[in-house]
């Protein structure tokens, strides 16, 4: 339908002198456009809107604009601010004024509060500094005067007495460094002559030291490793020297002072026998004859019978270095088997099971969706292409799926679905299920684009139709329209014409002014 509908217009004059109640009107020569105000008289005329209103919105919103009206953006925010010798704009006030200063002043007894703390109302005296009460006030005060005293360690202390505004040195001595940067003064020792002192700083000299703290001190652990670097052991081995120090022992005799691995130590005997055979300490024999039974630990060798490795207590491990573990015949495992690995391959043409129900997924309840699927891969070949097929649970949409052509990503399948076959019933194409519970009458299967399932529904009647639905069979019927119901109408020919389905109407026209 289309219709023509005109408001009352001007190329001259500015501004209508009579308006009917909501009557409007538009002036090409101010650019505005008018209205009566409804309620008033004729001589009652607002301006609502035009061209000149709608250019001063004409730019991008939240920029600030000449001649133009302040549009803040999304954020309520607009991009700077002039106020006469003030720019605002960003984080930043400006004065735009040459060598214009920029005064913040509170109005009477009010604060000047930056960042939350407030600042004095007044200035203070010469070289006085600003100080917090801890509670968000700033004030000012002067710089306190004191003292303190400085002592040494010695035997009679050294004292010094520092006052506010001094300097205080941190000297370095031999082999000590001193350094102050950032707060904080760090003394280091640079040197790498080690010495024994006593309290008065003398060197001194210990007696009666234990053969644990002789091994301490010159080096050996208690496995017999020797660690010693600056420690030498001279002479009789009456004295220890220690980087020019002397510490006096006593006589210490290592074969019974001294316990524990000692380094380079001998034993006694060059031979070891096992049964009837002497092995060499050191040698490259590697035979042991006339052995009918091993015991390492918890382990028997030919215990009880020929061919047998049993543990007397615990589990028995079988650890190749790295290697493989290989059993070159038959295998039969009268307990339960468990295989603790990453992948396990059975090369068998033949695989026989007891168990009726196979569990995938793990040997325990899932804490947690590993978005993996559930089901069997299998490979087979077309004639022409190795392929990888998966049928099983689809973890991403929860329905069993089948995939002859299949791309395995870490456990999760993708690829086109392939077709079922059930007893003769194919289910092809796109459609991948039926939706649904059993239909009812007039009832119809509609597709699903969401997921390319086919779904039941029932066709619902609008105003200005009805439908009868019944086994087999949907009736649809038109009504006809009334003031209070949509449907089909007719039309006036004098009044509109109508032509190929569109309707017109006569053109309205509110004139000029």
């Amino acid at each position: 339908m289309t219709a023509t509908l005109k408001i009352k217009r001007s190329t001259s004059t500015a501004a209508p002198t009579s308006l009917a109640n909501g009557e409007l009107a538009y002036s090409a020569n101010s650019n505005k456009l008018f209205i009566g105000r409804p309620g008033g008289t004729t001589g009652d005329i607002d301006a609502i809107g035009g061209k000149l209103y709608v250019d001063m919105l004409d730019h991008t919103a939240g920029t600030l604009t000449a001649s133009s009206a302040l549009v803040v953006d999304a954020s309520s925010k607009i991009d700077n601010f002039n106020v006469d010798n003030l720019n605002f704009n960003g984080n930043a006030i400006i004065s735009t004024d040459t060598n214009g200063d920029l005064t913040l002043t509170p109005n009477g007894t009010g604060d000047l509060v930056l960042d939350g703390v407030n600042w004095p109302q007044a200035d203070g005296s010469a070289d006085e500094y600003l100080k917090t009460n801890g509670s968000g006030q700033l004030s000012w005060a002067a710089i306190p005067s004191g003292s303190f005293t400085l002592s040494d360690d010695q035997g009679t202390p050294n004292t010094d007495t520092f006052s506010t505004g001094e300097t205080l040195t941190f000297a370095s001595g031999t082999d000590i460094t001193t350094t102050v940067s950032n707060n904080q003064v760090s003394i280091a020792y640079s040197g790498n002559t080690p010495a024994i002192y006593d309290n008065s700083g003398t060197p001194a000299l210990y007696t009666g030291i234990t053969a644990a703290e002789v091994r301490t001190l010159i080096g050996v652990d208690a496995s017999g490793t020797d660690n010693s670097t600056d420690v030498t052991l001279a002479g009789s081995y009456d004295y220890l020297t220690l980087s020019g120090q002397q510490i006096t022992l006593g006589q210490v005799d290592l074969t019974t002072d001294v316990t524990g691995a000692l380094p380079n130590g001998n034993l006694a005997n060059s031979s070891l026998t096992v049964g009837s055979t002497s092995i060499s300490l050191g040698g490259t024999s590697t035979t042991l004859a006339g052995l009918t039974e091993v015991t390492v630990d918890n382990i028997q060798i030919g215990a009880s019978a020929v061919n047998e490795i049993d543990t007397s207590s615990g589990n028995l491990v079988l650890d190749s270095a790295g290697g493989t573990v290989e059993v070159d015949d038959n295998l039969t495992v009268a307990g339960n088997l468990t295989v603790n690995g990453t992948t396990t391959t059975v090369n068998s043409t033949t695989v026989t099971l007891d168990d009726p129900i196979f569990t995938l997924g793990g040997d325990t309840a899932p804490t947690s969706d590993d978005n993996k699927d559930r089901g069997i891969e299998f490979r087979y070949h077309t004639g022409s292409a190795a392929k990888v097929g998966f049928f099983g649970f689809d973890d991403s949409t929860g329905k069993f799926t089948f995939i002859p052509d299949a791309t395995n990503s870490s456990e999760v399948f993708s690829g086109t679905k392939g077709d079922l076959d059930i007893n003769g019933l194919g289910l092809a194409g796109s459609i991948t299920s039926i939706d649904g519970s059993a239909p009812t009458d007039g009832q119809l299967l509609i597709g699903h684009t969401a997921n390319g399932d086919m779904e039941l529904a029932t066709l619902t009647a609008g105003e200005a139709m009805t439908i009868t639905n019944a086994a087999g069979g949907i009736t649809l019927a038109v009504e006809d329209a009334t003031s209070l119901n949509k449907g089909v109408a007719s039309f006036n020919s004098t009044e509109f014409s109508v032509s190929s389905g569109a309707v017109s109407l006569a053109t309205i026209d509110g004139g000029t002014y």
